[in-house]
């Protein structure tokens, strides 16, 4: 499983403080079968935006977890293109989540996102 989790979830984190609503790059090569996430914390009142564009068609959520079960307000399947802003309704690690279709090469998905804090 190919993840853009802890590590760059902190260094994202990081940016995310620094630079608040500026626009955070994703660039990422997602395996065949594989998937590949983009974790932050954000705040209930938050609003997250996001953008992307992909080399082939693949499954694309918004999701956090509460306990044992995956809270997953954006769920597309089969896209290749996707934008959008949620605000947050609670405290917690949101993941950008990418899976790529099973086959031959792999899926590259260049975008950004950017988070605006509660004020």
């Amino acid at each position: 499983m190919t993840t853009l989790h802890r590590p760059a979830a902190l260094v994202l984190a990081v940016l995310a403080t620094a630079a608040a609503a500026k626009d955070q790059p994703i660039r990422i090569a997602i395996a065949p079968g594989k998937v590949a996430e983009v974790c932050m914390p954000l705040a209930e009142g938050d609003t997250l935006r996001w953008r992307f564009k992909a080399g082939a068609a693949l499954d694309f959520n918004l999701h956090h977890h509460v306990d044992k079960d995956v809270v997953m307000p954006v769920d597309r399947k089969a896209v290749k293109t996707d934008r959008g802003e949620l605000l947050i309704d609670r405290r917690n690690e949101w993941c950008l989540m990418w899976t790529a279709p099973a086959g031959a090469k792999p899926v590259t998905v260049i975008g950004a996102w950017s988070m605006q804090p509660t004020r």
